[in-house]
């Protein structure tokens, strides 16, 4: 070895040595000046430039053109390069001189500090904004996560200081793995009180995020006892698929082929390739099609408490066959409040009684968990301390339920200065003024609800106890609750005098529409009244008046939100209406049609938004109009930037469009977000000239900011075109882009180019994918004007590679728990409409908590309670 490095150093030394002389500069010099197309001059020595300085001295040669080709590329190539020179050249004296001699073979190496910054800029904001909701709403210290019950044979704990053998009483922390031998077998204890039995040859880690704790099984198979949660889920993670319970009894297989999830008790949510699969004791769910079904009792066989299993698997499908003969609430397809609340109504929320249905099921279970001692020992082995408050809160919705109607709606009436909120719901029997007075007393230390009747409506006593007190008024056939007295006056007064007309209003009859579809929870929403006094605010301006003309805003009339669950799955739709049709900015949404431009995009995607647009003629007139100031078309900041570059937006740009957009990340996040934009073109060829004369003409400006100077400069590869957009300041290429098929792709990368281009020709796109179709709306339409998609997994994961520590942890929880979801969106002549199966983020467009959070400080706290 040092005889080696003796013949390496003394090779080094002779190269050092081996210093050309000037007839070998001279040639060298002619063949680089032949490669490039430019006179050799034959330079001296003596003046070769070796430092900032003597490029400083040639600034004078070069203003007056005295100097070579040769010494001019040079000297412009260090301009660009040295920031001090470039200072120095345009006149500024307090540049610092930037060392240029020896080194600066070393600093030609490819590395550009600003370069690799700006690559990294999106990724950073993003990652940023998920650590600060990370570390705000999930961040768990690091701790205990497991303690193990019981070993038979051997477990070890997986770490990153080193494997050791487990013993019962030992504990797993964050990030701690498990892992059992061939003939082991382990139990274990969460934190949250649930129970793992662990099968041989099985690796499970542990973890914990907010209220939410996940098992990680990269092989093997387990069964859970999850335990009763009042917030959060357990998840249990495979490499194919997730299965989130809030408690149940249920096991999971991980082998070769995929996933097996079987459900003992309860329900879980099954989610793989974008599909959440709601999975009910006794059934099972697989994750690849050649994993055939066999009995929950052969996956279980393997536990030592089999037996136990076995006995609960009978008696909790007992049960469900029990529970399921209880009716549950039918869809609503009327009510008879919707033509009696005020005519004035701005808000509408209707929800199902579920009063008997809830009480009923409890009923059930109890005398089934009699009859069971299996079930005894299950429900006492973690379930028993919640029994009392569970049987109580049950008992409280079920007596107050037998008082009202099948639905329960919250109204809202007035403008969004004075508004006013109460809860409205038929009485089908008397005597709810005394339970509520029994259940609900007012007093000076809580807060409870003051019973009013029609007479005392007005009495100054009843109106000045404050907002902490509730109020109600029971009528023969209908109660009323609210924490406004002049509100319950208003209503009372209204189921007085019959039907007020609000439902062959435009509202009213938007929320009857919602009902002939089948009513689950229904929100109903004025938005042109509930924005008046603000959209008076905004027209203050003459100028803002006539951009919220042009704009179309103003045309909003109602939103109508609905949830229902079929068959286990969720429902969602969001219509927003319009006054007339469609104009301006929200008329810009086309009708649904075939969005070609997701056929560009990979399966792989993290985020995909497509939206087909009317005539882009017709948006740069919209445009152009919402410029104008004061009535005169040329007074528009179109207008004057148009004459200066000697380019029509309309004629030159848009005329140029089709109506087909996509934005995309589809690809590695580092070193440069793999973004891409897909435009729909009409000529292609008129577009790239219209875009190279705007270049020019951008070059050209008087005291024109350098970094707007670039240039667009064409090549082949294989048949195809690429452009690439060059900062003529800096050297780096700023995007490129080529036409194919009617469109145009723009990407960082000629790579991302490529493989969009891939992707259309093989049909390996996220619009033929199977998982992504899975998540569009059930629904009769076969197209949409929009679709916004997004799987945050290919987004977060490549970020592992870059961080470490605590950041690291972050990243990985978030990834793990991303789900993909899809909204897609229907432009209608005088409405959009928009709707998803999925439950976007783990939220519904519409839940039953949120409805009655979006009101709770105008509500009375013992009636929310």
């Amino acid at each position: 070895m040092k005889q080696d490095e003796m013949l390496l150093r003394t090779a080094v030394r002779a190269l050092q040595a081996n210093e050309p002389d000037d007839a070998q500069l001279a040639t060298s010099s002619r063949r680089v000046a032949d490669r490039l197309g430019i006179d050799a001059v034959n330079e001296s020595r003596v003046d070769a430039i070796s430092s900032c300085d003597d490029v400083q001295h040639l600034f004078g040669s070069y203003r007056a053109g005295q100097l070579s080709n040769a010494r001019s590329l040079l000297v412009e190539a260090h301009i660009r390069d040295c920031s001090a020179c470039r200072r120095r050249f345009k006149g500024s004296s307090d540049a610092a001189i930037l060392d240029w001699s020896a080194p600066s073979a070393r600093r030609a190496l490819p590395w550009r500090p600003q370069t690799f910054a700006w690559s990294l800029a999106s990724a950073a904001a993003l990652l940023v904004t998920f650590l600060f909701v990370y570390k705000a709403y999930w961040q768990v210290p690091p701790g205990v996560r497991a303690e193990v019950q019981s070993i038979d044979g051997s477990a070890y704990r997986i770490s990153d200081t080193g494997d050791r053998q487990l013993a019962p009483g030992q504990t797993l922390a964050e990030g701690e793995t498990l892992r059992t031998s061939g003939g082991g077998h382990a139990v274990l204890r969460l934190t949250d009180g649930s129970t793992v039995e662990v099968n041989e040859r099985s690796v499970v880690g542990f973890g914990a995020r907010g209220h939410n704790m996940t098992v990680a099984l990269d092989n093997g198979a387990v069964i859970v006892q999850a335990t009763k949660r009042t917030s959060g889920y357990l998840y249990v993670k495979t490499p194919d698929c997730r299965v989130a319970v809030t408690g149940t009894v249920f096991s999971v297989n991980s082998g070769l082929k995929g996933s097996r999830v079987a459900v003992l008790q309860g329900a879980v949510h099954v989610l793989h390739a974008g599909i959440d699969t709601l999975t009910t004791a006794g059934n099972q769910v697989t994750t690849n099609i050649n994993l055939n079904p066999e009995p929950v009792s052969e996956q279980i066989a393997w536990s030592h408490d089999r037996d136990k299993y076995l006995v609960l698997l009978a008696q909790f499908a007992t049960l469900r066959q029990q529970v399921e003969q209880i009716p549950f609430p039918q869809p609503r397809y009327s009510s008879d409040l919707l033509s009696r609340v005020p005519a004035n109504t701005t808000l509408y929320i209707s929800v199902p009684n579920l009063g008997d249905f809830l009480s009923e099921a409890n009923q059930t279970f109890h005398d089934q968990l009699k009859q069971s001692p299996a079930l005894q020992e299950w429900w006492n082995s973690g379930h028993a301390s919640n029994t009392a408050d569970l049987d109580a809160l049950v008992e409280k919705i079920h007596q107050t339920s037998q008082y009202l109607g099948n639905e329960v709606v919250i109204v809202g009436s007035g403008q969004a200065k004075n508004p006013g909120f109460a809860i409205v719901a038929d009485v089908k029997q008397s005597g709810l003024d005394d339970f509520l007075k029994q259940q609900f007393p007012a007093s000076n230390s809580k807060p409870g609800i003051t019973l009013l009747d029609q007479n005392s409506l007005s009495a100054p006593k009843a109106s000045s106890q404050g907002n902490r007190a509730g109020y109600a008024v029971v009528r023969e056939h209908e109660a009323i609750f609210s924490n406004n007295v002049a509100t319950l006056a208003l209503i009372n007064a209204q189921l007085d005098a019959g039907a007020s007309g609000f439902a062959a209003s435009g509202l009213g009859q938007q929320i009857s529409a919602a009902y002939g579809r089948g009513a689950g929870i229904i929100l109903a929403a004025d938005i042109h009244q509930m924005t008046g006094d603000k959209s008076a605010q905004i027209r203050a301006s003459d100028r803002a008046n006539k951009a919220m003309e042009k704009s179309g805003i103003e045309s909003v009339s109602y939103l109508i939100a609905e949830h229902r669950v079929v068959n286990g799955q969720p429902e969602n739709r969001v219509d927003l209406e319009f006054s007339g049709a469609r104009q301006g900015v929200v008329s810009w949404l086309a009708a649904p049609a075939p969005i070609g431009s997701l056929n560009f995009v990979t399966p792989n995607a993290a985020v995909a938004v497509a939206a087909l647009s009317k005539d882009p003629k017709a948006i740069a007139d919209d445009l152009i109009a919402m410029a104008v100031s004061n009535g005169d078309p040329q007074d528009n900041g179109f207008t004057e930037a148009e004459q200066k570059l000697q380019f029509n937006l309309r004629e030159d740009l848009a005329a140029n469009l089709g109506g087909d957009f996509l934005v995309s990340l589809d690809g590695p996040v580092l070193p440069t977000p793999s973004w891409k934009a897909v435009i729909e073109v009409t000529d292609s060829d008129r577009l790239e000239q219209a875009l190279e004369r705007l270049t020019v003409a951008i070059r050209k400006q008087p005291n024109a900011n350098a970094k707007h100077s670039i240039t667009i400069e064409p090549s082949e590869a294989d048949g195809q075109r690429y452009y690439a957009v060059h900062d003529t300041v800096t050297g780096n290429i700023v995007a490129q882009y080529t036409y194919a098929n009617g469109y145009m792709i723009l990407a960082p990368s000629r790579a991302l180019l490529i493989q969009a281009l891939q992707a259309y020709s093989t049909g390996n796109s996220l619009a033929n994918s199977a998982a992504f179709k899975a998540l569009l709306p059930k629904d009769a339409n076969e197209n949409y004007s929009a679709v916004a998609y997004q799987n945050l997994g290919p987004v977060l994961t490549p970020l592992l590679s870059q961080l470490s520590g605590e950041t690291a942890d972050a990243v990985r929880k978030l990834a793990a728990d991303a789900r993909p979801t899809a909204v897609c969106a229907r432009g209608e002549q005088s409405r959009i409409e928009a709707a998803s199966n999925s439950s976007l983020f783990g939220f519904d467009f519409l839940t039953l908590e949120s409805l009655i959070h979006s009101g709770n400080k105008h509500m009375p706290a013992s009636v929310i309670e």
